[in-house]
Protein backbone atom coordinates (compact mmCIF):
# COMPACT_ATOMS: atom_id res chain seq x y z
CA UNK A 1 0.00 0.00 0.00
CA UNK A 2 1.06 3.38 -0.27
CA UNK A 3 2.07 5.81 1.88
CA UNK A 4 -0.47 8.63 2.07
CA UNK A 5 0.88 12.10 0.64
CA UNK A 6 0.85 15.23 2.40
CA UNK A 7 1.34 18.70 1.88
CA UNK A 8 2.48 20.61 5.32
CA UNK A 9 1.25 23.88 5.93
CA UNK A 10 3.78 26.37 6.93
CA UNK A 11 1.81 26.91 10.99
CA UNK A 12 2.59 22.92 11.36
CA UNK A 13 6.03 23.19 11.05
CA UNK A 14 6.23 25.95 13.09
CA UNK A 15 4.34 23.89 15.73
CA UNK A 16 6.76 20.99 15.34
CA UNK A 17 10.10 23.01 15.11
CA UNK A 18 9.16 25.54 18.26
CA UNK A 19 7.80 23.03 20.45
CA UNK A 20 4.99 25.24 20.53
CA UNK A 21 2.13 25.30 23.01
CA UNK A 22 -1.66 27.08 22.71
CA UNK A 23 -1.30 29.93 25.55
CA UNK A 24 -4.48 29.60 27.18
CA UNK A 25 -5.13 25.77 27.29
CA UNK A 26 -1.53 24.58 27.11
CA UNK A 27 -2.29 22.24 24.94
CA UNK A 28 1.06 20.64 23.20
CA UNK A 29 0.35 22.20 19.21
CA UNK A 30 3.67 20.22 17.93
CA UNK A 31 2.42 16.51 19.17
CA UNK A 32 0.87 15.96 16.36
CA UNK A 33 3.15 17.35 14.01
CA UNK A 34 5.76 15.69 15.30
CA UNK A 35 4.01 12.35 15.25
CA UNK A 36 3.22 12.97 11.53
CA UNK A 37 7.00 13.85 11.09
CA UNK A 38 7.84 10.30 12.24
CA UNK A 39 5.46 8.42 10.17
CA UNK A 40 7.22 10.61 7.45
CA UNK A 41 10.78 9.57 8.75
CA UNK A 42 9.42 5.57 8.45
CA UNK A 43 8.15 6.20 5.24
CA UNK A 44 4.60 5.76 6.67
CA UNK A 45 3.69 8.84 4.66
CA UNK A 46 5.28 10.75 2.23
CA UNK A 47 5.36 14.41 3.35
CA UNK A 48 6.05 17.55 1.46
CA UNK A 49 6.16 21.59 1.95
CA UNK A 50 6.53 24.40 -0.82
CA UNK A 51 9.60 25.97 -1.44
CA UNK A 52 7.53 29.14 0.30
CA UNK A 53 7.38 27.39 3.01
CA UNK A 54 10.99 27.15 3.77
CA UNK A 55 11.38 30.81 2.59
CA UNK A 56 8.33 32.00 5.39
CA UNK A 57 10.58 29.88 8.37
CA UNK A 58 13.12 31.24 7.59
CA UNK A 59 11.52 34.83 7.80
CA UNK A 60 9.80 34.16 10.59
CA UNK A 61 12.53 32.58 12.65
CA UNK A 62 14.86 35.27 11.59
CA UNK A 63 12.41 38.09 12.45
CA UNK A 64 9.64 36.60 15.13
CA UNK A 65 11.98 34.16 16.80
CA UNK A 66 15.60 35.57 16.68
CA UNK A 67 17.24 32.69 15.88
CA UNK A 68 20.38 32.53 14.81
CA UNK A 69 21.35 31.89 10.96
CA UNK A 70 23.13 28.42 12.03
CA UNK A 71 19.75 27.43 14.24
CA UNK A 72 17.70 27.95 11.30
CA UNK A 73 19.63 26.53 8.88
CA UNK A 74 20.31 23.22 11.30
CA UNK A 75 16.75 23.16 11.69
CA UNK A 76 15.56 23.14 7.95
CA UNK A 77 18.21 20.81 6.96
CA UNK A 78 16.51 18.47 9.12
CA UNK A 79 13.25 19.34 7.57
CA UNK A 80 14.34 18.66 4.52
CA UNK A 81 16.15 15.42 5.32
CA UNK A 82 12.61 14.11 6.51
CA UNK A 83 10.19 16.06 3.39
CA UNK A 84 10.57 16.58 0.15
CA UNK A 85 9.84 20.10 -1.26
CA UNK A 86 8.17 20.91 -4.18
CA UNK A 87 9.21 23.86 -6.12
CA UNK A 88 5.95 25.91 -7.69
CA UNK A 89 6.43 25.91 -11.66
CA UNK A 90 4.60 28.40 -13.97
CA UNK A 91 1.45 26.06 -13.84
CA UNK A 92 1.43 26.03 -10.24
CA UNK A 93 1.46 29.64 -10.18
CA UNK A 94 -1.07 30.30 -12.61
CA UNK A 95 -3.71 28.25 -10.77
CA UNK A 96 -2.72 29.67 -7.61
CA UNK A 97 -3.67 32.93 -9.03
CA UNK A 98 -6.84 31.64 -9.84
CA UNK A 99 -7.72 30.35 -6.94
CA UNK A 100 -7.01 33.80 -4.58
CA UNK A 101 -9.39 35.27 -7.65
CA UNK A 102 -11.79 32.80 -6.12
CA UNK A 103 -11.31 32.18 -2.74
CA UNK A 104 -9.73 34.76 0.01
CA UNK A 105 -6.29 33.24 0.44
CA UNK A 106 -3.07 34.82 1.10
CA UNK A 107 -0.50 34.02 -1.78
CA UNK A 108 1.05 31.29 -0.06
CA UNK A 109 -1.85 29.56 1.20
CA UNK A 110 -2.61 29.99 -2.86
CA UNK A 111 0.63 28.58 -3.75
CA UNK A 112 0.28 25.76 -0.85
CA UNK A 113 -3.35 24.71 -2.32
CA UNK A 114 -2.32 24.86 -5.63
CA UNK A 115 0.68 22.75 -5.29
CA UNK A 116 -1.79 20.30 -3.74
CA UNK A 117 -4.13 20.37 -6.16
CA UNK A 118 -1.52 18.95 -8.33
CA UNK A 119 -0.37 15.63 -6.28
CA UNK A 120 -2.23 12.79 -6.94
CA UNK A 121 -4.78 12.12 -3.92
CA UNK A 122 -2.86 14.49 -1.66
CA UNK A 123 -4.27 15.89 2.04
CA UNK A 124 -3.43 19.76 2.90
CA UNK A 125 -2.64 19.56 6.69
CA UNK A 126 -2.60 23.29 8.45
CA UNK A 127 -4.13 24.88 11.43
CA UNK A 128 -5.87 27.46 9.61
CA UNK A 129 -9.22 27.17 9.94
CA UNK A 130 -10.42 28.91 6.78
CA UNK A 131 -7.54 27.84 4.70
CA UNK A 132 -8.84 23.99 5.50
CA UNK A 133 -12.27 25.28 4.57
CA UNK A 134 -11.19 26.85 1.26
CA UNK A 135 -9.58 23.95 1.30
CA UNK A 136 -11.84 21.48 1.40
CA UNK A 137 -13.76 22.72 -1.71
CA UNK A 138 -10.63 21.37 -4.10
CA UNK A 139 -8.58 18.21 -1.75
CA UNK A 140 -8.61 16.40 1.44
CA UNK A 141 -7.62 18.78 4.20
CA UNK A 142 -7.69 18.87 8.15
CA UNK A 143 -5.86 19.46 10.85
CA UNK A 144 -2.60 17.63 12.15
CA UNK A 145 -4.93 15.91 15.29
CA UNK A 146 -7.65 14.64 12.78
CA UNK A 147 -4.68 13.03 10.37
CA UNK A 148 -3.16 11.42 13.13
CA UNK A 149 -6.45 9.99 14.23
CA UNK A 150 -6.90 8.85 10.90
CA UNK A 151 -3.69 7.72 9.76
Amino acid sequence: MEPARVLLDTDVIVNWLVRETESVTGKELWKAPYAIIKLAESGDVSARISLTTLMELRFLFRRKKSYSHNKIEEDLATLTSVVDVLIPDEISLVKANLLQEKHPLDPFDAIHLSLCIGMESAILISRDKDFIKVARHHVAAMNPEEFIMSA
